[in-house]
Parts: C-alpha cells; structure tokens; sequence
C-alpha cells in the first residue's frame, strides 16, 4: 500500500463533506460517552470499594468460622498474638486493628439506643478505617482519658448526648454475667452512613474487660493490605499457617460484603449493554456512509474494473476508505472524551440531580459526586471494538463492489 493509494482513499471520503462530516461526528460522539463512560464507571466503582475497604472489614479480615454470620460474643479468638506477630510479619501489610465488637444498650439521662461497640486501639484503628478522620467534634480518645467512647452523631442526637456527656453501655458477657460500665463521650462523628446511628467506639481493653474476656483476645482483626492485587498469594499464605488452627478463617472484602461485589457487577452489566447501544448507532452511521458513497460510485467501480483493476483492489480500498473515516471519528472522540473527563476530574459529575434521595449500599451512604481519571485501557478498549465494527460493517459492502460486473456497472448512470 503506497503513499499514492492512500491519498486516493483520503480524497474519496471527503467527496461529499456532508455525510463524511455527519459520520464522523457520529462515530466522535459515540467514541467520547464510551470513553468518559468507562471512566467514569470505574472511578465510581473505586469509590464504593474504598468506602467499604475504609469504614467496614479493610481488605480482609481474620475471625472465628461463622464469626461474621451470627455475630457471636462467644466465637473469639482466645490469643491473638501469634495471629498478630505474623500479620505484622508480611511484607503486604498496610495496617491492621484488633477488634472486640458486641451489641448492647447506651442510655443517657435523656435517651437509650441499641447500638453495635467496637473496642479498639485507637492508633491501629485510624491507619484501618476513615472514622477518625470524620470527626465532627472531640477527638478520637486523644484526651488519654479512660473510659472514653466514641458515638456517631446519630446516635449521640437520640442519647442527647455533647462532649463530656456519661453514657451506661449494657451488655452480656461471655460467661453469662451482665456486663455495664460508665462511658464519657470524647467523640462524635459523622460518615453519612448507618454507623452515625448504630456504631461506637471503646478502648480494646475496656470492652475486653466488660465482656469478661481473656486478655489477648479478640473478635477480628481487620488488615489493611499494601497491593489489593496481592491478596490471593496473601491468603494461601494465611491457609498455609492456619491448618492448625481450622476454627479461624479469612475473608477478604468481597466475601464480607457480597450485596456491594453484586451490585458492582450489575452496574457493569448495564455499562456493556449501554456501550452496546451506543456502538449498535455507530455502526449505522458508518454503513450507511459507506452504503451510500457505493451507490454513488457503481460507475466509477465499473471503469476501475473496465480497465483491469484487481477486485482485490477495490475491496481493499472501500475498506481503507472506511478505516480512515473511523480514525478521524476514533481521534476526535477520544481527545474530546479525555477532555471531558480531565474536565469532570476537577469539578467532579454529581449524580444528586438525578434523584433526591442517598445512594445506600450495605448500609453505607455512596458519594454522588466522582472524580473520574482518564485511563488508557479504556480509550484503547473503545478504539479497538469501534475498529473491528468498522472492518465488519466495510467488508461486505467492498464484496458486493468487487463482484460488479463492468458493463453493468456503466450502464446503472
């Protein structure tokens, strides 16, 4: 193919300006909404995955068998000492929290609640979760008080309780005695999701204390990991040390929150159907273009034939007519899909128009506003499909040319 034969092609497509334009804007629209579309999905998806990584389980955590399904006092891990020592030993290891969790009762001279208590250390803690980063008011047990709870603001507006308030948490402990202890508030925080009204925070050791515990034992410990894509070697390694121990058993965060994992997939389901659509539109426009410039050129296709033109050759050049056309649409659509997500990534797209209500998923209260970030994978997704539809959509309208018979050809005008 030589400089010659695709300066002809280039000079072909852009006889009639007006379809040509009219077909390359559409291939360009359909090219920048499947691009900032992908974009966009994927730093919405990342967002979820963050806020359930960062204010529920990190991205595994370590308990009891059926720990998670029945939220047993009773199902402990009597020393978590070694399990900690070896945590702390892999190189993946980010951060991790040892937690004591229970439900019990807070009353308050003006109000009672149910409420689910995390006894925590607070330093681990915060490198775990996002929690002590949306304080609201007080501090994160920075006071160096003991005693100390944190409430979220829910919670603390039904107890009526401020900074300094008493709260009685009651409980039972694991040996069957009632366990109750007098807290002062030293927290209040707000994350937007079910845990303002149902989550607290104590000390490990207090909460070890009012559920009669054993020292060095815990419910879970939840880790945070330095490279999520590492997690599978990080779990044969933790299945490898633990087939002594049968009774404890890691999950990573897909396994603990299988209604987010399920409507992430179902959001991707509606992307690739959507991106269906958008294609399906695409590839009309580009075979009507080229359906149409045949049917105008039956006569020249008979002269280049008359005068011994391979088939080969017409085939080849309605199918290079149609690859330039679609890069010129390819190119455009995604500068201008960059460009539109670069501009989204600074102002943020904010779905709060569509709808009055929160995004809850699991309990959590989901961002409406992302920040999608360009990424190349995507253009170069968009880019290839939109080039095999084009190469599909040319080929058998450039057959149909070729087996046009000369005499015929000239006679059609």
């Amino acid at each position: 193919m030589n400089f010659y034969f695709l300066r002809l092609c280039w000079k072909n497509i852009w006889r009639n300006r007006r379809r040509t334009l009219i077909t390359v804007n559409a291939i360009g629209l359909g090219v920048m909404a499947l691009v900032f579309l992908r974009n966009y999905y994927d730093s919405f998806h990342e967002q979820v995955i963050h806020n359930v990584i960062r204010y529920h389980s990190g991205h595994v955590a370590v308990a009891i068998k059926n720990f998670e399904k029945n939220s047993a006092t009773q199902l402990y891990i009597k020393n978590s000492a070694p399990l900690i020592q070896w945590l702390n030993s892999q190189k993946n290891t980010l951060a991790i929290s040892e937690r004591v969790v229970f439900s019990g009762l807070a009353s308050s001279a003006r109000g009672s609640t149910n409420v689910m208590v995390m006894g925590v250390e607070p330093a681990s803690e915060a490198k775990v979760t996002d929690f002590a980063r949306k304080l609201i008011r007080g501090s994160f047990f920075d006071d160096g008080k003991d005693k100390s709870i944190v409430l979220g603001v829910k919670a603390a507006e039904t107890l009526n309780a401020e900074i300094g308030s008493k709260i009685v948490v009651l409980t039972q402990g694991v040996d069957g005695s009632v366990g109750n202890e007098l807290f002062w508030v030293s927290g209040i925080f707000d994350t937007g999701s079910d845990a303002d009204k149902s989550l607290a925070f104590i000390r490990l050791s207090e909460a070890r204390a009012i559920l009669s515990l054993p020292l060095q034992s815990s419910h879970q410990v939840a880790v945070t990991l330095k490279e999520e894509d590492e997690l599978s070697l990080f779990r044969q390694s933790f299945d490898a040390l633990s087939t002594k121990e049968a009774e404890v058993q890691m999950l990573s965060w897909k396994e603990l929150q299988r209604p987010v994992v399920a409507m992430i997939e179902l959001d991707r389901a509606v992307n690739r159907m959507l991106m269906f659509l958008i294609l399906g539109v695409a590839a009309l426009g580009i075979a009507n273009s080229i359906l149409m410039s045949l049917m105008e050129r039956t006569k020249e296709f008979g002269v280049m034939l008359a005068i011994g033109t391979a088939k080969e050759e017409v085939i080849r050049m309605v199918i290079v007519e149609t690859l330039l056309l679609t890069g010129v649409g390819v190119f455009l659509g995604n500068l201008f899909g960059v460009l539109v997500t670069a501009f989204f990534n600074q102002v943020g797209f904010d779905l709060r128009w569509l709808t009055s209500k929160d995004f809850v998923i699991q309990g959590a209260v989901v961002q409406t506003v992302s920040y999608p970030v360009a990424r190349i994978s995507n253009s170069l997704v968009v880019t290839t499909v939109i080039v095999i539809l084009a190469l599909a959509v040319s080929y058998f309208p450039a057959r149909q040319a070729s087996r046009l018979t000369p005499m015929k050809a000239l006679r059609s005008h």
